[in-house]
């Protein structure tokens, strides 16, 4: 399994990428904002892509409405810090 990871946080990404890779034993590319995120997946298929909503340059959801629109049907997995209602203001 191929997985995009976007995470602007270094050290959680790389934390991340070191479970999904060595426990897991799946291929993981890592980008660091929205905008590299964009640009990977065009340029590449992923059956996944682990998606932070707060990214630099393009945040999360709205990578995830130009996917959709586009369509890109890859299935997304959203991180968040956030809390429930503070994700609900991004409707």
């Amino acid at each position: 399994m191929k997985i995009l990871l976007v995470e602007d946080d270094e050290q959680y990404a790389e934390a991340l990428e070191q479970v999904l890779t060595d426990k897991q034993h799946y291929r993981v590319e890592a980008v660091a904002d929205g905008e590299m995120a964009w640009q990977a997946i065009k340029s590449s298929a992923y059956d996944l892509i682990v998606l932070d909503i707060m990214l630099p340059k393009l945040d999360g959801i709205s990578l995830c409405r130009r996917l959709r629109s586009n369509g890109y049907m890859t299935p997304v997995l959203m991180l968040t810090a956030k809390d429930a209602s503070a994700i609900a203001s991004w409707g």
